[in-house]
């Protein structure tokens, strides 16, 4: 079976997931630093009988919170394809085995999937 790529499809692809883990890794800590502000504000703020203060932190920490852990998510992803790109058989389909598409690759580049295979899903 020859590999679905070449190595220079294979270059663009793992330049694209560095640069693309990258951005995520920022988010993922500007999201933490969020949830820890959002933490610290929640103890400086007096109570108030007329406002639920608690109810609107915890509504924020939990959207943050969903957010920080799509990002950790999306973070494993792009590293199992990192390491996976180094493989001649990255840019395969893990449900049916062919080939995924450099193009597909490019615009999902942590898909594991091809278009077939992800649409059934």
């Amino acid at each position: 079976m020859t590999a679905p790529l070449d190595e220079s499809q294979r270059q663009i692809l793992r330049d694209q997931l560095t640069a693309e883990r990258s951005r995520v890794g920022a988010q993922l800590a500007r999201l933490e630093q969020t949830f820890d502000e959002l933490v610290d504000a929640a103890d400086l703020e007096p109570p108030d009988d007329e406002h639920d203060p608690d109810g609107t932190t915890a509504y924020e920490r939990a959207q943050v919170s969903s957010l920080a852990e799509v990002a950790r998510s999306h973070l494993a992803d792009l590293d199992r394809s990192l390491a996976a790109v180094e493989e001649e058989t990255f840019g395969r389909c893990t449900a049916c085995g062919r080939p995924i598409g450099f193009e597909r690759l490019q615009a999902v580049p942590a898909t594991q999937h091809c278009v077939g295979c992800a649409s059934a899903r």
